[in-house]
């Protein structure tokens, strides 16, 4: 794999030391660096991750969740290797997005991650959601 798309679920545990995926995030975020993996996020992961991390420091009763938000940001943002890269807006994609949530049994938000990495030759996906089961199983992706 020389090429991984960083869900969000993924990056809110990646921050979260209180979580027991912490450390296998650390482990997977360090091997792809060591690999020079090139990683890529969406506007959608961005949003999702900084949703989760304002969420999370709200439970926490952190005094501003903003500055989370920001310090969370800006460590995504320094990984190495890291592009964002845009969702497809044109009208047949839409009509794909679609189509995945049929065949792979997706939810919107999740059918528009298989589409913007399929439209941007993402193989690997870096994920703990199981609502990817099928489409790992039908190859379409590698799990990180």
């Amino acid at each position: 794999m020389t090429k991984c798309y960083l869900d969000s679920n993924f990056l809110a545990y990646w921050k979260n030391r209180g979580v027991p995926q912490y450390k296998e995030t650390q482990r997977i975020v360090e091997q792809l660096q060591q690999n020079e993996t090139l990683l890529y996020v969406s506007p959608l992961v961005i949003d999702e991750y900084i949703h989760a991390m304002m969420g999370e420091a709200r439970v926490n009763k952190h005094y501003n969740p903003y500055e989370v938000a920001e310090k969370s940001l800006n460590d995504l943002l320094a990984l190495p290797l890291l592009t964002i890269v845009p969702t497809p807006w044109d009208i047949p994609s839409q009509t794909q997005m679609l189509t995945f949530m049929k065949t792979y049994s997706l939810r919107p938000r999740d059918a528009y991650h298989l589409l913007t990495m399929q439209a941007n030759d993402i193989d690997g996906f870096a994920t703990f959601d199981t609502d990817f089961a099928r489409v790992f199983a039908a190859k379409l992706l590698t799990k990180a």
